[in-house]
């Protein structure tokens, strides 16, 4: 049976064991196999079973020492592109593992959690909400990032890839769209970063603290590879 990552606080945040899975397939040729296999065991173990909530259908950022949810500002945050990056880790170690049962889950949770993140006044996905519907902390919750779409687009290309899901395909093509009109920039080949809702231009820079050389090169080289797999099925 798996162990929960240990928690020394009162509460555990979604970020570590969501990254471990994809650092775990990284850094295979690194650890040994032992080690390895229970660590993507934990790994998928926390995601899956703690963080996704069936009773809620999402997948939240954060939970206490207990197991149960918190009814604050951050056991209420949800992180959409978080959630739909996330569960493109668990579609690879599900490759990895030989397991159907959890690609398809992930594949379900990755276009729920876009049908919830989805702003369906103005297009584009929020980037953070509350799950009860108040009001978040984070002033920037409506901005639209670049990183949650093209996430996003990876997730949808793999789950169309690996389960032939018809919302999944649904979904990379208006994500698609939607990114390539607002978030590139048309007269230099980079992208902004951030939108208002409305997703108009809300900061020019193309680089800084948080945006760097990392999701948009990752993400065009994951969509490219996944969909020449899809040409040549």
């Amino acid at each position: 049976m798996e162990q929960d990552i240990p928690r020394d606080q009162d509460s555990e945040e979604f970020a570590l064991p969501m990254i471990l899975c994809n650092l775990s397939l990284e850094i295979e040729h690194l650890i040994g196999k032992e080690f390895l296999q229970k660590t993507i065991d934990t790994c998928i173990h926390e995601v899956m079973d703690n963080f996704y909530r069936p009773d809620l259908d999402l997948v939240v950022e954060n939970i206490k020492a207990d197991n149960q949810l918190s009814d604050t500002f951050d056991g209420r945050v949800l992180n959409p592109g978080h959630a739909i990056e996330a569960m493109w880790f668990i579609m690879d170690l599900g490759v990895r593992l030989d397991n159907k049962d959890l690609i398809e889950k992930a594949a379900r949770i990755a276009v729920k959690m876009v049908e919830y993140g989805w702003d369906y006044k103005y297009g584009g996905i929020f980037y953070f909400l509350d799950r009860d519907g108040h009001p978040t902390q984070q002033l920037e919750w409506d901005q639209k990032l670049w990183w949650v779409h093209v996430e996003t687009l990876i997730s949808m290309a793999k789950g169309y890839l690996l389960t032939g899901s018809k919302d999944c395909l649904k979904w990379f093509e208006l994500i698609h769209e939607y990114t390539w009109d607002h978030f590139r920039d048309k007269e230099y080949p980079e992208w902004y970063g951030y939108l208002n809702r409305q997703g108009e231009v809300l900061l020019p820079l193309k680089g800084g603290k948080w945006k760097g050389c990392f999701h948009v090169p990752r993400g065009l080289y994951q969509c490219w590879k996944t969909l020449e797999k899809i040409d040549t099925k």
